[in-house]
């Protein structure tokens, strides 16, 4: 009876202990078909990405593989194809997104029911990520913390984010709300010390470029003063800080060649308001939101005068597209074409990687401003005070 009673001791000793070398993730849920397909996708810092596959037999699941460190996984659970197979209603079908850290060791996931669970792509709600836990992680515990502190703030930026016909007043509310987002943002970071939640929070903390100067760089940094670079993940971050210094605000706006509506080849330089601010509008004839902006542009173009100089770009494969959309659009302030040599430069020049995005030049040509919003770039021009 003692030697049964001992191996019974060793087998839950066995069974409790912490796996140093890999991990193994042990899930329950509710309401869950047999047969369900569980799929769990861990990146890693190098674009590699690791697929491990199982499935749902009698409400759980056990997934098991190996990281590195601490990586954000996303845990799909897809029963669409079974319930195909079983022939019942195709809507009884659930495929669910779940994001958290995945790490060395016994982990578990719990939710009260499948149903609970936040739906994949454009299904997706925010507000039941408050309905699945995992514990086992130190990382996934801090981030869970932000994660729902965060919950209804992330909620409502989502909102306002869809709807197609935001009002100004509607789109300076969602910049009051990102930036208590950002504070919240910076209070986690400031006051946990788990490496892997922490950098990701900071990550979110990154702003568009000409949007921040060297000091905001420099708070970034000093968050992780006294870490070591012993993870990709923080060498990453550190290049991304030596990176983005070459876009803090005033940087000199670089000249190039462009060509004029009547096919001259000028300066850009040369095309700024030397007496004042210059605002400059990268575009494309196909790029729906561009076009979109400019009856904004127009309204700002008036309310500013002279005061401030217009000039758009156009970064058209075709020259005879740019033309025809210039045509139709009857933009009142100068037009250009930017050359293939320039086009290629402008992503290391100015980290310009879409369309549209304006640049707001001060009288000295220096870069105080980018954005792809035009409330956003008239906030800015308001505070110029011109």
């Amino acid at each position: 009876m003692k030697y049964i009673h001992f191996l019974l001791l060793l087998s839950l000793a066995a069974c409790t202990r912490q796996p140093a070398d890999h991990f193994v993730l042990r899930g329950t849920v509710p309401g869950a078909v047999d047969s369900t397909t569980v799929s769990l996708r861990i990146s890693s810092g190098n674009g590699v990405m690791q697929k491990i596959e199982s499935y749902i037999i009698g409400e759980k699941f056990e997934l098991s593989g190996k990281v590195d460190a601490p990586a954000r996984s996303e845990l799909f659970i897809d029963s669409y194809d079974i319930i195909r197979r079983m022939g019942k209603d195709y809507e009884m079908g659930r495929s669910c997104n779940i994001d958290f850290f995945v790490e060395n060791g016994n982990l578990t996931f719990s939710t009260p029911h499948l149903d609970s669970l936040p739906q994949s792509y454009w299904r997706y709600d925010i507000r039941k990520e408050k309905n699945y836990r995992v514990k086992g992680s130190p990382a996934q515990d801090a981030y869970y913390e932000y994660q729902q502190q965060t919950l209804l703030l992330r909620h409502s930026i989502i909102q306002l984010m869809s709807k197609t016909d935001c009002t100004r007043e509607e789109k300076r509310q969602m910049a009051d709300l990102r930036t208590q987002l950002t504070e919240k943002g910076w209070s986690f970071v400031r006051n946990h010390s788990n490496l892997a939640a922490k950098l990701y929070v900071a990550n979110l903390l990154k702003k568009n470029a000409f949007t921040y100067d060297q000091a905001y760089l420099d708070e970034l940094e000093k968050l992780f003063a006294s870490s070591q670079d012993t993870c990709q993940a923080l060498k990453d971050f550190r290049q991304y800080l030596r990176d983005a210094a070459r876009f803090v605000q005033g940087t000199p706006l670089q000249d190039g060649k462009i060509t004029d509506a009547k096919g001259k080849t000028v300066s850009l330089l040369g095309q700024l308001n030397p007496a004042g601010y210059t605002v400059i509008d990268f575009w494309a004839s196909w790029c729906a939101p561009c076009r979109a902006s400019f009856p904004h542009l127009k309204e700002m173009s008036k309310c500013y005068g002279e005061k401030v100089k217009f000039l758009s770009i156009s970064i058209d494969q075709k020259e005879e597209d740019w033309k025809e959309a210039m045509e139709e659009e009857k933009m009142p302030w100068p037009q250009f074409l930017c050359p293939t040599a320039l086009k290629k430069e402008l992503p290391a020049l100015y980290d310009l990687r879409g369309v549209p995005t304006f640049f707001l030049i001060d009288p000295q040509g220096r870069i105080v401003f980018s954005g792809h919003d035009t409330d956003n770039l008239g906030a800015q021009l308001e505070k110029t005070g011109v």
